[in-house]
């Protein structure tokens, strides 16, 4: 998946205008997401991007930083929002990750999830979270608000992939 078609799932993401935002992307590998979720903010806006391994970023409002975000506290206060493109399904407990970010999560914010819609485990994808499971979770974990954003055929497996936005 290139930023352009990242981009195109997550676009109608509910972004409050005006103001800068504060967005973590955990999970965020090479940038795929970050850079799609950079392009929708609006100007002078931060994203803290973790990932386990070192990435590189150039642009301005995006800081990396090393973290393993399922055993290690961010080292961010309050988030306008979280995004986890294709890295939930690496959590065996999702329940109780999403419990704990939601602590840094401002009052109007959202936890943004992009998964494959499978239930069937493999190596790259070994706790599965299906849309389903995610609205469960989300209502589960206290959020009130569940919105579908996008859904995409996948090139893993024949299924797809979905994007949802949980809010408070």
């Amino acid at each position: 998946m290139d930023t352009g078609e990242a981009r195109e799932l997550i676009k109608d993401l509910p972004l409050p205008l005006g103001k800068p935002l504060s967005w973590a992307d955990l999970g965020c590998g090479s940038g795929t997401f970050t850079h799609a979720l950079y392009s929708l903010l609006p100007p002078q806006s931060t994203i803290y991007a973790f990932d386990k391994d070192r990435q590189i970023f150039h642009e301005p409002g995006v800081r990396f930083m090393q973290l393993d975000f399922e055993t290690q506290a961010l080292p961010v206060s309050l988030l306008s929002g979280i995004l986890m493109a294709n890295s939930l399904h690496y959590i065996k407990d999702p329940g109780k990750l999403i419990t704990r970010l939601r602590q840094h999560l401002e009052q109007q914010g959202s936890l943004v999830l992009v998964e494959y819609d499978t239930r069937t485990a493999n190596r790259w994808v070994p706790f599965p979270v299906p849309l389903q499971k995610a609205e469960q979770l989300a209502i589960r974990c206290g959020f009130r608000n569940f919105h579908l954003l996008g859904t995409r055929p996948s090139v893993y497996h024949g299924g797809g992939m979905y994007a949802v936005a949980f809010t408070l």
